[in-house]
């Protein structure tokens, strides 16, 4: 008998650490939810006609309405997908799960949307997907417009929530300002269920994210422009100068004018709204971010019949295909608040949904801000990705760009972790490397792994020659449940061989006809070495005067003599590569000059490369008779000149790369 109360002890206080601290009326909870779709339904159709225009408006109402019909937003698609996943996951997704939901059912290609897929196709997991190649867009709006999916299914916990919004977010942004946007903006989501004070909400947002991050400082410039007594139209102007660096489209600028909007609209979701979108930029996604989040707060009895009435509560497709989801708010809704009550409890989480009526008389006791996590968070490396199952989780850490460069050691790390019970015999393989590659640092025996514990791998993988582009490999991991086949790409970039003849560092010189004036000094970028990236190439190439028309012409002058047996020529800027181009070099006489290639209209952006009749000479001429620029038609710019000696290439007239 004692044992048994014992144990009935036992149970009652697990139970009662398990009890929820707050709960939500299941009526009113849904209530508010819906009012978040149709807040955001309102606010994106409201601010589409202005999508992308820079200027001040002057709107107070809809414009080029549809009676009866909101616009199509894929700032509502997302989440419709992302909650189709949930559903179909059992509550569980990760940014690779939801990275196959890109793939499967995401057609379009905007933007960061087409950058991160592009990446996954070639076979880059996220968060890689999200950072690489994504200069651009990485810090732009296309994640933030997912935040309140999250704040939705965790309310009142912004912890978990914000766990699930950077899994989303690092699928298309990586570790940028993007993701902290949707940070920010999940944390007052879910906040906002068991807090209304907009100063506690802003404070947990901003405690979301780095205090020194560009996100943070465009919400700083709003409250002091209020502070101040400015009105609406100077703080936008504060919001502009805050993120001048980032610029339009762009994230730090976009939850400006959201909390602008917030903070001058006087609590009237009407004023709020039109405030923001008044801001311009992105405003069919400001509007609906902020329509989202008043509907949250007001719940329906927010919303004037004047805004929900004349768009309804139909909900339109732009960005997603082939799959099916909620075609209404309402059902959009339920599904919603089915969700919700699933993760809460998965989550074992302080609030519940049930029938009971709401009580926050413990709200005090949440933890709506945790610091130690945030900082977690804002840690993770965009170079590691994962592929988590029940019972095995891998993590490939690239460390930096996935890049390959010929004869030079890949280093890239593999930890292997045994998340089940037992301990596991594991077997690791790389599979897919091309013939003349190594890899270095693979197991030749099983990994024996502990219950609960892991196993490093530092792999080591060599290429003598690369050609530019992806190569997928594929880590094979067997001893779990099922084999998992995880992808490891490395994207080739020949550089700049070691037996070029043409560097600076080797005594070559180069010259040139003239320079562009705000670059004085770059034609020696042609023999430095540094290839750069197509969106990389602003103070890395040499770039002609513009003020003298074709042909331009830069050259190198080797320090002797060498028999040369092939030229590469590797442009800058693809929107300003040269077309129609001739290769010269100057004979062992010193005055004549010979025609060793003439190019018309080459179509490769990036690079030319030509095997040519080997010829002794100690000068290369490049001369540049037409080049691809529409804007600035004089413009002729290259990133290096390359030469090679013939011992090393032989003579293949008919295999050429340029013709």
């Amino acid at each position: 008998m004692p044992t048994l109360c014992f144990a009935a002890l036992l149970l009652l206080a697990a139970a009662a650490h398990a009890a929820p601290k707050v709960n939500l009326n299941e009526d009113e909870f849904r209530d508010r939810v819906y009012a978040c779709w149709t807040g955001k339904n309102i606010g994106g159709t409201l601010g589409m006609p202005f999508e992308g225009q820079q200027n001040l408006h002057d709107l107070t109402f809809y414009t080029n309405l549809k009676d009866g019909q909101a616009a199509p937003n894929d700032d509502i698609d997302l989440p419709l997908l992302w909650l189709k996943a949930l559903e179909e996951h059992g509550g569980r997704v990760d940014a690779r799960i939801l990275g196959q939901y890109w793939l499967r059912y995401i057609p379009v290609d905007w933007n960061e949307y087409g950058v991160g897929k592009a990446n996954m196709k070639m076979g880059l997991l996220p968060p890689l997907c999200g950072e690489f190649n994504n200069a651009r867009w990485k810090n732009s709006n296309g994640a933030i417009i997912r935040s309140e999916l999250w704040g939705c299914l965790l309310p009142g916990c912004p912890e978990p929530a914000l766990r699930l919004a950077r899994e989303d977010a690092c699928v298309d942004h990586g570790a940028a300002e993007g993701t902290l946007a949707l940070l920010f903006m999940t944390a007052i989501d879910s906040a906002a269920f068991v807090e209304r004070d907009r100063g506690r909400l802003l404070e947990i947002g901003l405690g979301s994210v780095p205090p020194d991050c560009r996100i943070a400082r465009a919400i700083r410039a709003v409250l002091q422009a209020k502070k101040d007594g400015k009105d609406w139209k100077a703080a936008r102007q504060a919001v502009l100068d805050a993120s001048q660096d980032t610029g339009w489209f762009q994230s730090p600028r976009y939850i400006g004018f959201v909390v602008l909007g917030w903070v001058y609209g006087d609590g009237d979701f009407g004023k709020s709204l039109c405030t923001t979108i008044n801001c311009g930029d992105d405003t069919d996604s400001t509007g609906a971010t902020l329509g989202a989040l008043l509907g949250i707060l007001g719940g329906t009895k927010g919303i004037p019949d004047a805004w929900r009435k004349p768009i309804g509560d139909g909900i339109r497709n732009v960005a997603i295909a082939g799959v099916e989801v909620p075609k209404d708010t309402r059902a959009f809704t339920d599904r919603t608040v089915a969700m919700t009550k699933r993760l809460l409890a998965m989550h074992d989480a302080p609030v519940a949904v049930s029938r009971a009526p709401t009580d926050l008389g413990r709200a005090g006791e949440l933890v709506l801000v945790n610091p130690a996590a945030c900082r977690r968070l804002w840690a993770l490396s965009p170079y590691v990705v994962e592929w988590n199952e029940a019972d095995l989780g891998l993590a490939l850490d690239y460390g930096s760009d996935p890049v390959l460069l010929a004869a030079t050691p890949r280093r890239v790390t593999l930890t292997i972790t045994n998340a089940g019970r037992e301990a596991r015999s594991v077997r690791v393989a790389l599979s897919g490397l091309p013939a003349p590659w190594k890899a270095g640092g693979l197991p030749a025996d099983d990994l024996a792994i502990p219950a609960g514990e892991s196993r490093r791998l530092d792999l080591a993988i060599t290429a003598a020659s690369v050609e530019e582009g992806p190569t997928r490999l594929t880590v094979d991991v067997s001893g779990g449940a099922k084999p998992i086949a995880m992808p490891l790409t490395l994207i080739g970039r020949e550089g700049v061989g070691p037996d070029d003849l043409a560097l600076a560092s080797k005594g070559a010189v180069a010259t040139s006809d003239g320079e562009l004036e705000r670059e004085k000094g770059c034609t020696v970028r042609v023999i430095d070495g540094v290839i750069p990236r197509p969106d990389d190439f602003e103070g890395k190439r040499w770039h002609s005067a513009i003020d003298t028309p074709h042909p331009h012409w830069v050259q190198v002058r080797l320090p002797r003599a060498a028999r040369i047996g092939r030229v590469v020529i590797r442009f800058a800027d693809p929107a300003g590569r040269p077309v129609d181009f001739r290769g010269l070099v100057l004979t062992a006489d010193g005055k004549t000059w010979r025609e060793v290639f003439a190019v018309k209209d080459y179509q490769d952006p990036r690079l030319f490369r030509r095997e040519i009749e080997p010829v002794e000479a100690d000068t290369f001429r490049l001369v540049i008779e037409k080049s691809v620029n529409p804007v600035t038609l004089n413009a002729a710019q290259v990133s290096e000149i390359e030469l090679y000696p013939a011992s090393l290439v032989g003579h293949r007239s008919s295999m050429t790369d340029g013709r």
